[in-house]
């Protein structure tokens, strides 16, 4: 017999999505708009991390050849 101890923090996070997407239904927003909504905000996301890793590791480039 196996045994599943999930603590609360996984079962909350496992519930969120469709949680949120129902609620958001009752509400009058469709499940096309939220998965807009949110392939905007992560494509906003991952380019400001590039940005960011880009800019890193420019700056760490011209810290190593001596350059201020």
């Amino acid at each position: 017999m196996t045994e599943h101890s999930d603590t609360a923090a996984t079962v909350v996070a496992k519930s969120v999505p469709p949680v949120t997407v129902s609620i958001a239904t009752l509400y009058g927003v469709q499940v096309s708009d939220l998965v807009l909504w949110a392939t905007l905000i992560y494509t906003v996301l991952l380019i400001a991390k590039t940005a960011y890793r880009f800019y890193r590791d420019l700056t760490q480039k011209e810290d190593a050849d001596g350059r201020e």
